[in-house]
């Protein structure tokens, strides 16, 4: 996604996360696990149901609806025109990765790869006049491994009933139980589970469970410095990759914070070059709190060298 944020750099605790000034003293202490669970299940949500609902997929969909040869060759029950025109389609170079298309009860063509999730459906029309229906993916099994590993990099489990998806980069074949919610014990290593239900492609249940490392000394944290330096390490990962794809700085920040949800500001020195409200705070400190718009934030943030030299970015949550 981005080439603007390369090597991103952030001070790091003992426990591994970015760092901010605690507010208290309470400790987090026995719900410290599920707490670090939730906000990387909760980003690991996003990246799926991002597949399902972003402008992108939309694009996707309307490319489909508005093909004419396809049109014409799905209404005539054309089933090589069809299979050609679906072929163009995911080959030209979209983010569709499986198109599945029937008239009636008959499927008329199937062309992409084998392990795909998140399937979106919808209808055919050639002049107001329903022709046949068509399923596609924006989203293949790897893909999304890949992408929770650059984002999040915990580990990372995905399952069809009890079988196990064959895709590089999952911890295989992982635990044999692995709960919705809770500890888990793979190889003598403890990890804190977070299961949730996707689909695959084109139908079924497809299992997603990402296993948390719980690093040493987590329960002495704020239950908020755990989650928000947890949410705060993925905006880091996050733009350290969007560094690959040249994207612009506020269209970093825009996804970035589809997947942490805290306000984030990118600045060289005192200049702001994008953030999620304009003007930002007038002043934001390394790490420590902020006062903005009569609201207290917690501010995590880490520098990366960007087109204009050194930047750094901010990110807040309520405090």
């Amino acid at each position: 996604m981005g080439a603007v944020l390369a090597g991103a750099a952030v001070a790091l605790p003992s426990a591994g996360r970015a760092v901010a000034a605690p507010a208290s003293k309470a400790r987090c202490g026995r719900a410290a696990p599920e707490v670090l669970a939730q906000s990387v299940g909760w980003v690991a949500k996003q990246i799926y149901y991002g597949e399902v609902s972003s402008s992108e997929t939309r694009k996707d969909r309307h490319q489909v609806e508005s093909n004419a040869p396809l049109l014409r060759a799905v209404a005539g029950d054309e089933q090589a025109a069809t299979q050609t025109a679906v072929t163009s389609i995911v080959y030209s170079h979209t983010h569709i990765v499986r198109l599945r298309v029937s008239r009636g009860s008959k499927l008329l063509s199937d062309v992409g790869g084998p392990y795909v999730l998140a399937p979106l459906g919808g209808t055919l029309r050639l002049h107001g006049r329903v022709v046949g229906h068509y399923l596609l993916s924006v989203q293949d099994d790897l893909g999304y491994v890949k992408i929770e590993t650059h984002f999040i990099g915990a580990p990372l489990v995905l399952r069809m009933g009890a079988k196990g998806v064959p895709v590089e980069g999952l911890l295989a074949p992982g635990p044999a139980a692995i709960p919705e919610h809770g500890p888990v014990t793979y190889k003598h290593v403890t990890y804190q589970a977070y299961s949730f239900n996707a689909n695959a492609f084109p139908s079924g249940p497809l299992r997603i469970s990402v296993l948390v490392p719980l690093p040493a000394g987590l329960s002495q944290e704020r239950c908020a410095v755990v989650e928000n330096s947890e949410l705060a390490d993925v905006a880091r990962r996050a733009f350290g990759r969007l560094a690959l794809s040249h994207v612009s700085y506020s269209t970093g920040v825009a996804l970035v914070r589809t997947l942490t949800r805290g306000l984030l500001y990118v600045r060289a020195g005192s200049r702001q070059l994008a953030g999620s409200t304009n003007p930002g705070p007038a002043r934001l400190p390394v790490s420590g709190s902020v006062r903005y718009r009569g609201i207290s934030y917690e501010v995590f943030s880490f520098q990366a060298p960007g087109s204009v030299g050194t930047v750094r970015i901010y990110e807040l949550f309520p405090a």
